[in-house]
């Protein structure tokens, strides 16, 4: 059966080009069943529409017997009708070969016509996508003073420009199939060729395709320039803030924390695949037209080699925007994803407060390398504790992209669910109330974590002491604490020093009038609330009640808290 799949290919090769015309759909389907490759796919989908069967049935030629076959089946899902017409020919017909002379004489017209009476408003098709700069689209499409590069048009008119940087002019510009693009236009100057060659060979590795990291779209040179054609993006983040200041409060908490996360995301697909960004800045976060936040710039963005963690190099980045390590270091510098997190943490702070910047404007540099910061203008709790754990001085105190992520600050009513059910599952909070008397115990008998409290008092006797008998019981205690019981006071000490000053430190008086039935046996700190939240979820099937009484809104520091108790102890969740 391949074998007459391939032979219908390679006999109606000519007529397949003129009849079939879901072109894209079959080349998707072959591409996800790994029939293409992505060289020979990216071929199909940059060719012009008219050119784009020719380089299917190209790609499919050259794949043998078992592409044929697939492209076969597709076509006959797809385009039946194509199939049914042809099917039984073993060689072409009288009419196959009409309509292949037919096809080249269309060919050479065509040749003929684009070397002489075609017009580039001819040659660039409709494929509007952005908003802002539709109009400027429409200029650009008549405007005489365009020119042409490979299959990229634009204009060296300041009309056109969008945006500018050290090394570089953007320009709105349009691809020969009517793809809006940014013209990224770079000097070509032996000192500023490997920042070029750096952000080219990071914006086609296969690894860093994200809706969160701005995507390449082409490239063409002349003698003098590089033209880097990228996706068009409506605004820069220092733009987007001032259209959002017109919304109402809601829908602008939604829309900053949406950006704050998806900026986070194209953050996690870098260092995911070992990318260290090195210029995260106001200017370097993108929207796109549907309002996707994209990481850009990887000009100065380097790569971790193989199990290396750090990348040496002379300073990079923005004033004002670098990690304190960076501005530390007095010979070359050592950078680490870590650094990446600290300046996305100050972005974080951009984004929440309205423009405003964690180590404030005076002396900025000074306080990033000492660790001075103010976050009076953001006053969500959880998001501030966010920030501090990203802007932390120490770069092995501050959170991986990973861990942020998992910051309690996106969670939903779902997420906060599962991780009470995950950590109230813990032998530590199911035995909760049991190692809080143990630990009564020996402080009674005047034994703390500084002496060895099984001198005088062993674990078993203990356990007499208590009248705990049961021997499963016993065994979860002893798993749970160590034979020197240091993990008991690490549980608790943690646990205390976390509850400190917080708003569930009397959780008992307040759930108390909403609940007649908590367990009042229970140490009144994060551990033992979270011990009884999760009891209530769990057990008592009251999430309605949850929401109704606002349960989490009574505590709204308890999350976070517990986050960090989570952390310190090495609980995963």
């Amino acid at each position: 059966m391949e074998h007459q799949h391939a032979e219908f290919v390679d006999t109606h090769y000519e007529y397949l080009i003129q009849r079939v015309t879901s072109v894209m759909p079959i080349a998707d389907k072959l591409n996800e069943n790994k029939k293409l490759t992505w060289r020979m796919y990216s071929k199909i989908t940059n060719a012009t529409k008219r050119n784009q069967m020719t380089e299917l049935l190209k790609a499919v030629k050259s794949g043998g017997p078992a592409v044929k076959s697939a492209f076969y089946e597709i076509l006959q899902e797809i385009e039946p009708d194509v199939i049914q017409e042809l099917e039984g020919s073993s060689s072409q017909t009288a009419h196959d070969q009409r309509a292949t002379e037919s096809y080249h004489q269309k060919v050479e017209t065509e040749k003929r016509e684009d070397q002489t009476d075609r017009s580039d408003d001819d040659i660039i098709r409709c494929n509007p996508s952005s908003i802002k700069y539709r109009s400027k689209i429409e200029e650009l499409k008549k405007d005489p003073s365009k020119k042409k590069v490979s299959n990229i048009y634009f204009s060296r008119s300041n009309n056109y420009i969008i945006g500018s940087g050290g090394s570089a002019t953007v320009y709105l510009g349009l691809k020969e199939d009517g793809t809006e693009v940014a013209i990224k236009r770079i000097t070509k100057d032996p000192l500023k060729s490997k920042d070029f060659e750096n952000e080219l060979k990071h914006l086609r590795n296969l690894k860093l395709e994200s809706k969160n990291i701005v995507r390449y779209v082409d490239l063409a040179e002349d003698e003098d320039f590089y033209y880097l054609a990228l996706q068009l993006c409506e605004y820069d983040l220092v733009d987007y803030m001032n259209d959002l200041r017109q919304l109402e409060q809601k829908d602008k908490e939604d829309a900053l924390r949406k950006i704050v996360k998806e900026m986070l995301l194209g953050l996690q697909v870098l260092h995911r695949a070992g990318v260290i960004h090195r210029d995260i800045k106001p200017r370097n976060l993108l929207i796109d037209s549907e309002k996707n936040a994209r990481l850009a710039d990887f000009g100065l963005s380097r790569k971790l080699e193989e199990g290396r963690s750090t990348v040496h190099t002379g300073r990079a980045g923005t004033q004002g925007w670098e990690a304190t390590e960076i501005l530390n270091s007095s010979e070359k510098s050592g950078y680490k994803t870590s650094s990446d997190v600290q300046v996305a943490g100050m972005l974080v702070y951009y984004i929440l407060s309205d423009g405003k910047h964690p180590f404030g404007d005076m002396d900025r540099e000074g306080n990033i390398k000492n660790g001075r910061y103010c976050l009076e203008h953001v006053h969500d709790i959880v998001a501030k504790d966010l920030i501090e754990w990203m802007i932390n001085k120490e770069p092995a105190e501050r959170l991986t992209v990973d861990e942020v992520l998992r910051h309690p600050y996106f969670w939903d009513d779902y997420s906060k669910d599962a991780v009470l059910r995950k950590l109230g599952d813990r032998p530590e909070i199911q035995n909760y109330e049991t190692l809080a008397k143990l630990r009564n115990l020996y402080i009674e008998k005047e034994h703390t974590e500084e002496t060895d409290p099984t001198a005088t008092l062993t674990i078993c006797e203990a356990f007499s002491e208590l009248r705990i008998e049961n021997e499963k019981k016993k065994r979860d205690i002893l798993a749970i604490v160590g034979e020197d019981l240091k993990n008991l006071w690490k549980l608790f000490n943690t646990a205390k020093a976390v509850t400190e000053g917080k708003t569930f430190s009397n959780w008992q008086s307040k759930l108390s009038e909403i609940w007649t039935d908590i367990n009042k046996k229970l140490p009144e700190d994060v551990l033992g609330l979270l011990r009884v939240l999760r009891n209530k979820l769990v057990h008592g099937n009251v999430r309605n009640e949850f929401k109704e009484n606002n349960i989490f809104g009574l505590f709204p520091d308890f999350f976070i808290s517990l986050h960090r108790v989570a952390k310190d102890l090495d609980w995963d969740y």
